[in-house]
């Protein structure tokens, strides 16, 4: 931390956010607003989500949006775009915390 100053890290307080070593990501700056301003989503899982060298394919995506529970979740919720995309971000969440990184972005880009 600097000068005289110290702290213990353990448990949940520890994450790994992966490091490209040969390519650049595609960089927090350049994420859509309503991922980068989310209140879901922290500032770690932001740069997890910034740290990939180019987002899924539009068709990748569109049949992430086949499968059935992200049915379920549009169906439930796609009336009212806030909560659809406040539980897009809690499952990218979830995702992220387990470092599917590139399925996190699935879910994110059913919402756009």
């Amino acid at each position: 931390m600097g000068g005289d100053l110290y702290c213990r890290a353990s448990g949940s307080a520890l994450f790994e956010v992966a490091k490209p070593l040969t390519t650049l990501g595609i960089g927090v700056d350049t994420l859509p607003a309503s991922i980068r301003l989310s209140k879901i989503l922290t500032g770690n899982n932001l740069g997890q989500l910034g740290n990939v060298e180019r987002l899924p394919e539009q068709e990748i995506v569109n049949q992430y949006k086949q499968k059935d529970f992200m049915k379920e979740l549009h169906t439930r919720f796609g009336h009212n775009q806030e909560v659809y995309q406040q539980k897009l971000h809690e499952l990218a969440k979830t995702l992220l915390d387990k470092g599917h990184v590139n399925e996190a972005w699935l879910v994110l880009l059913c919402a756009l």
